[in-house]
């Protein structure tokens, strides 16, 4: 497909990165936190929607002077993993060191690179993993200042979940020290066919050659806006499309992808009928007894021929009989609009018209 490497990975990458208004509005805010010396920043989202990302988006620019501590895995069981973990990412030595051995070598390193000039920036991913000691130890290292700045700055990218914890009143003064609060929204329907052509055109690909007609349509659809699964679908239907010799994207590969994927398979609201639902009469008789014609008009359906109830007209001439019962009857009955006590629909004798 003319390509010079593997469009739609699955892990994070910079060089792939796509610059929504939900992205390019929270890395603003980010460095503007980085900017004011804050102490910790939150960076929230759904899952798959590209806080990972960003997150590195933000560590490749960082301003001059900073170093980073990035942590991938929030599962610390004890404070001490968390300042071995950190300890680790700047290759200082951790081995055998007790916690308070760790936390005096941490806080060392920070304040011996303040001096020289420089701050530390701590990114956590994952962190509405974290247990309460250790969100509370990254509280404490947050009050590491300087003269004029913060030695030590904290952000931490996880689930909406990491906001509910830290409404808790256990975190007051950890909430407190929280002034930035981002949040990441899905991409609209514009922006995600935008991110998939965008993830063709970095590749060195064309994606007006590389979809066929209607296949970002089904996509941008399934994927309600989420990039991961935009990456998972477009390279699964990348895949089938290859295995099949097709030198497109076709439909048959993409609605074969999304359908692997558990993913949402209605129609576009484009391919849509539209046309009102006729209700059937059937429906609307099965009553155990005849309805009056002002109830069934009440409550009848646009576009539906109404149910009306016979009505029983008066006949003029001579009385009907009929014979039942036996071969000989005891005598006629009367039926006909001169029977004593017949009434019409509404109740009115029909002896009138005798």
């Amino acid at each position: 497909m003319g390509l010079r490497r593997k469009p739609f990975r699955s892990t994070p990458d910079t060089e792939c990165y796509y610059a929504s208004s939900s992205h390019e509005n929270a890395l603003a805010e980010l460095n503007q936190f980085l900017l004011d010396s804050e102490p910790i920043a939150l960076l929230t989202s759904e899952p798959g929607l590209g806080k990972t990302l960003a997150g590195y988006r933000l560590l490749e620019n960082l301003p001059t002077g900073y170093r980073a501590v990035l942590l991938t895995n929030s599962h610390l069981r004890k404070r001490v993993d968390l300042y071995q973990a950190m300890l680790f990412d700047l290759a200082i030595p951790y081995h055998r060191l007790t916690e308070q051995e760790a936390r005096l070598a941490w806080v060392e390193s920070c304040l011996n690179y303040y001096q020289s000039g420089g701050q530390t920036l701590i990114v956590i991913d994952e962190a509405h993993h974290l247990s309460p000691d250790t969100l509370e130890e990254l509280r404490l290292l947050s009050n590491l200042d300087g003269k004029e700045s913060k030695a030590v700055q904290i952000l931490l990218l996880g689930l909406p979940e990491l906001l509910q914890t830290l409404q808790q009143p256990a975190f007051n003064h950890l909430r407190q020290r929280v002034v930035t609060k981002c949040h990441l929204e899905p991409l609209t329907e514009e922006e995600s066919i935008d991110f998939l052509c965008h993830q063709v055109r970095v590749c060195g690909g064309k994606p007006e050659r590389f979809f066929e007609e209607e296949v970002l349509e089904i996509l941008v659809h399934c994927c309600k806006g989420v990039p991961r699964l935009l990456n998972q679908a477009a390279a699964l239907a990348t895949k089938l499309a290859l295995l099949n010799d097709c030198i497109t994207v076709d439909v048959e590969a993409a609605l074969e992808a999304v359908n692997r994927l558990g993913l949402d398979q209605e129609p576009p609201a484009s391919q849509v009928d539209t046309e009102p639902e006729l209700y059937p009469i059937a429906e609307m008789v099965s009553h155990s007894e005849p309805p009056m014609a002002e109830d069934v008009l009440d409550d009848l359906p646009p576009k539906t021929i109404p149910f009306l109830p016979p009505v029983i007209l008066p006949i003029d001439g001579p009385p009907t009989y009929s014979f039942s019962g036996s071969d000989e009857p005891d005598g006629p009955e009367l039926i006909g609009p001169k029977r004593p006590g017949r009434v019409d629909l509404w109740g009115q004798s029909l002896d009138r018209y005798a």
